[in-house]
């Protein structure tokens, strides 16, 4: 049988750590990614508390599904987003019972449980989730918000992702750029063409009279890794004239492609200007500091988490969406004239 040491060894964290954490103490010192690993760590060794593994009536919990199909225990985009929900909840007396992923849901025993967790009081859903997966969800009974979740008849808080995209293109396309290259992924759809951060730049494309090609788009399904991969094998691949401008749909997909530009002996921004997407904290510190579109994570979390204990304590008479404001960031990976 698994023990708090187990788990505690495994996630790298005193006993104590794990054991404040597993029993829903007060815990705002632990950071939401390293709870997230002693939660995740805990159900996967199968871990049964002593008690009765039932939660304490008095206690107020709510739970979280992330949308990503990235097999990763720390995003720079969502770690922000949910340590603006936990913030907010444990100002408020709540905290998260679960954060699973939509590849952790895809396992029945996964879903199984969290469908079952009675405790739980409202849950926050971030972005797009599988049909399927969304209904049973529904069946569950309690109030939900969602983070850019394609649902009228619930609470909503978004930001106009196409807007944004379109922006970071057209700063481009101002400074005399005509070869644009996109990296980016699919959704749960499959289909590049209803992305909305490549709709963005399509639109940017046709706003400036420039024709659309689709050898240069390049689906890395947001990994870096391979952002990084396809990028190198662009620029060994691709005869010249090459690009003159890269627009990468996540930060860490646009740092990923500045390394392959660099390692191939490329200059930025005087051979390729980058622009990235979500302004998280490393893009601050690249060599150049790299262009981005912020979005307001932290505050999307918080905002989302505020309108769920509303919902909680006094629903809305009507769903609401809430539109939060997007701000561009433009710095010297992207100053193509200068660098000229």
């Amino acid at each position: 049988m698994a023990t708090l040491k187990d788990i505690a060894s495994i996630v790298g964290v005193s006993v104590s750590t794990v054991s404040r954490v597993l029993s829903n103490e007060s815990n705002r010192s632990v950071n939401s990614e390293t709870k997230k690993k002693i939660w995740d760590t805990a159900r996967e060794l199968g871990y049964q508390a002593k008690s009765s593994g039932s939660l304490p009536n008095q206690t107020k919990l709510v739970g979280c599904i992330v949308s990503t199909m990235q097999n990763r225990r720390y995003h720079p985009y969502f770690s922000v987003m949910l340590d603006g929900i936990d913030q907010e909840l444990g100002k408020n007396g709540y905290k998260l019972a679960f954060t699973y992923t939509q590849e952790e849901l895809q396992k029945p025993e996964s879903l199984k449980q969290m469908l079952q967790d009675n405790h739980i009081e409202g849950m926050i859903l971030i972005e797009g989730i599988d049909e399927t997966i969304y209904r049973q969800i529904r069946k569950h009974d309690c109030p939900i918000v969602g983070i850019d979740v394609q649902d009228s008849s619930i609470p909503v808080v978004s930001y106009d992702r196409v807007e944004a995209a379109r922006t970071a293109v057209s700063h481009m396309t101002q400074q005399g750029h005509r070869d644009i290259l996109f990296i980016g992924g699919t959704g749960l759809s499959g289909k590049m063409e209803r992305e909305k951060r490549f709709r963005g730049y399509k639109q940017a494309l046709d706003e400036a009279g420039i024709p659309f090609h689709p050898e240069r788009i390049l689906d890395a399904q947001w990994e870096p890794d391979q952002a990084y991969q396809l990028m190198l094998s662009f620029l060994e691949r691709t005869s010249k004239p090459l690009p003159t401008a890269v627009f990468a749909a996540s930060d860490i997909m646009a740092m990923a492609a500045m390394r392959a530009i660099s390692e191939k002996g490329y200059r930025i921004p005087q051979d390729f200007a980058v622009v990235g997407f979500d302004d998280n904290e490393p893009s601050r510190y690249t060599v150049p500091p790299l262009s981005t579109i912020h979005i307001p994570t932290y505050e999307i979390g918080a905002i989302a988490a505020k309108a769920l204990l509303q919902s909680i304590r006094d629903p809305y008479p009507l769903p609401v969406t809430i539109s939060v404001p997007f701000e561009p960031k433009f710095r010297a990976s992207s100053d193509w004239q200068a660098g000229r």
